[in-house]
């Protein structure tokens, strides 16, 4: 069942996890530039698909050799190849007019995916809620409308101060 909605919800970070979100936008860019070069190299060079479950693999291995990768919550790393793959899947399909996915540039807007099994809500009071995001802790959010649903997956807009989620509502027989 896919997810049927999406909310937004303005977040407010402390100082010290908005540097921390930064970071990670910035590193989250740079993982995608790189997983999409390694694809493209390998497809210009032996004309092999490298997919998600393979680079995922890879990703493992570098986040022990380089700290600012490991820094990273690992599911954030492998929701990102998970998103190249859905980029690629898209431009392949002719009923999709996506064109090939492109490479991020620094000035690009920041964003940290989280699967939803790695975030979990809790509500405050009338109009505030926290989310907890791995390596980070419990993130404030204003409620500015109800939650709702089975969580899907977060996305931190690093930067822009936003928490946006989408869920699967509940069956309804």
């Amino acid at each position: 069942m896919k997810a049927d909605a999406g909310r937004k919800y303005r977040a407010y970070p402390t100082g010290v996890q908005d540097n921390v979100l930064t970071g990670w936008g910035h590193t989250a860019r740079a993982l995608w530039n790189v997983a999409l070069e390694q694809r493209v190299y390998l497809w210009d060079q032996r004309r092999y698909t490298l997919r998600s479950a393979e680079q995922c693999k890879h990703l493992t291995a570098a986040r022990a050799d380089l700290d600012w990768i490991g820094a990273l919550p690992a599911q954030t790393g492998q929701q990102i190849l998970r998103q190249l793959d859905q980029a690629y899947d898209n431009f392949w399909n002719p009923n999709h007019p996506a064109r090939f996915p492109a490479r991020k540039k620094r000035g690009h807007r920041l964003s940290v995916p989280f699967p939803g099994q790695a975030v979990e809500f809790r509500r405050l009071n009338r109009k505030w809620a926290e989310a907890r995001l791995p390596k980070l802790g419990w993130l404030r959010f204003r409620l500015s409308r109800a939650l709702g649903g089975t969580i899907r997956s977060a996305t931190e807009g690093a930067g822009r101060q936003r928490l946006a989620h989408l869920f699967r509502r509940p069956h309804r027989p």
